[in-house]
């Protein structure tokens, strides 16, 4: 078995894929309202509109994405419409991580793994 992909619902699943977008992730596929599918390399990140989803828009799924300067992610985040909770949590030699809120009020984090 494998993972396949992981959606999040979204009441307007175009203005939250805008979000993404600006965070960098590509737009492979849209069917306008009902689902905005991003380019990945191994699981599919997709956003589905309350047509087309198994579960309420802002509630469950978690994402975390791996970023190389949470500093600029932060800022890059803010910038299309996050709001950011908390300070940046230390990890140690494991990295360093954020709780993010995206603009349609799902939880998110950033993730940067420690050097060396």
């Amino acid at each position: 078995m494998k993972l396949k992909q992981v959606y999040l619902s979204a009441h307007e699943p175009e203005g939250l894929a805008r979000f993404y977008e600006a965070l960098g992730l590509p737009i492979r596929f849209v069917d306008a309202g009902k689902w905005v599918q991003f380019s990945s390399e191994k699981v599919a990140f997709c956003i589905a509109g309350p047509t087309e989803s198994v579960s309420s828009p802002a509630r469950g799924a978690v994402l975390v994405y791996e970023t190389e300067d949470m500093e600029a992610m932060i800022e890059k985040a803010r910038a299309a419409g996050a709001e950011v909770s908390g300070d940046i949590r230390d990890m140690g030699s494991h990295g360093r991580t954020v709780q993010v809120q995206d603009p349609q009020g799902n939880v998110i984090q950033f993730y940067q793994a420690a050097s060396g």
